[in-house]
């Protein structure tokens, strides 16, 4: 496939990165969206290139949720033989108005990807949309082990019970993963559509200069958080706690998503459940420059949760017996990074 294009929008996300990166280095060319020439030029001078490169190209779409946002970058690259959608169109937190802030943008940032392919893309074989753990996560059973978040489940949330910021967020990932399934369906597209549904996506920046101590992706920052404890604290360390898995192996997915000529399937990238203390243990056991620097907390106990049933089982075989990365190399990775950045 070395030689085939792929468009990503949303270029210079955590995610997107170390997809954009897989993919140069197995000779594809790479057509990448940004919202801003400020970020297309920082993009061309971290991937050490520039727009003369014929293998990496980058094009502005400021607004993703405008009519026809994607409609110039599918017209004008009719070679485009996949599209990863990774692109997010609004910030989590940044609005009470929940309709206009959460769930307009996630549905009609969507639908306007998948119709300018439709319309206009007529190379493109699989289309792959970042949808999250949130539209499978059922609320109620998040500490009922014996539920078992898979493939198959849909988060129950409606629009009408939406009364928060978390809950808008949750129900707008379902909604625009189901806009998405309903749009392929009711216009019997040409193309495959796959969706990943990563958990807290953990592990290194792809570029040493973007890890920090002070501001990092919303996942990272529950780790980077833990740097930052009184060491002399023994209390259980537990107000965080959910699944985790590599941002490594989450760019793996959306590319073996077309690789492997999966048709139709949602994939559901999750590897460990942790809590704050199991993140403590295991910085505290393998970063051993930290001892004495942060909290220890109250190492026994971290095991002593409920943990939330999940299963991958379906996503791995379709992906040819996929290993994901051990919860430990996430953590320690992301740790080392921003250790050897921020000295």
């Amino acid at each position: 496939m070395a030689g085939e294009t792929v468009f990503v929008s949303g270029a210079n996300g955590f995610i997107a990165l170390h997809i954009i990166s897989r993919l140069l280095n197995k000779g594809y060319n790479v057509i990448g969206s940004v919202r801003s020439q400020e970020k297309a030029d920082d993009l061309y001078k971290k991937f050490q290139t520039d727009k003369s490169d014929p293998k990496f190209k980058i094009v502005i779409i400021e607004d993703l949720i405008k009519p026809g946002a994607f409609d110039d970058v599918l017209k004008n690259n009719k070679d485009i033989k996949y599209v990863l959608h990774t692109a997010s169109p609004f910030k989590f937190g940044f609005t009470d108005d929940f309709d206009e802030g959460y769930r307009k943008p996630a549905v009609e940032g969507t639908i306007n990807a998948l119709k300018a392919i439709d319309k206009y893309g007529e190379n493109v074989i699989t289309t792959v949309v970042t949808s999250s753990f949130a539209s499978v996560m059922n609320f109620d059973k998040l500490e009922d082990s014996s539920f078992i978040h898979n493939e198959n489940v849909w988060n129950p949330i409606e629009w009408d019970q939406v009364k928060d910021q978390g809950k808008a967020y949750v129900a707008s990932k379902k909604l625009a993963e189901k806009a998405a399934w309903d749009y392929v369906k009711e216009h019997n597209v040409k193309f495959n559509l796959n969706t990943v549904l990563p958990v807290y996506v953990f592990g290194p920046q792809l570029f040493d200069e973007d890890a920090s101590l002070e501001k990092t992706n919303t996942s990272n920052q529950i780790i980077i958080n833990l740097l930052k404890s009184d060491p002399n604290d023994t209390k259980f360390f537990k107000d965080t706690s959910g699944i985790g898995v590599d941002v490594r192996d989450v760019a793996d997915f959306h590319i073996l998503a077309f690789e492997r000529g999966i048709k139709n399937q949602r994939l559901f990238a999750a590897s460990e459940t942790f809590t704050d203390q199991k993140l403590l243990n295991i910085i505290n056991e393998y970063v051993p420059q930290l001892t004495g620097k942060i909290a220890k907390g109250s190492p026994s106990k971290a095991y002593t949760v409920n943990e939330t049933g999940f299963s991958t089982q379906k996503s791995r075989d379709l992906l040819g017996d996929f290993e994901f990365i051990s919860l430990k190399d996430q953590v320690v990775d992301t740790v080392n990074q921003a250790l050897k950045q921020n000295k």
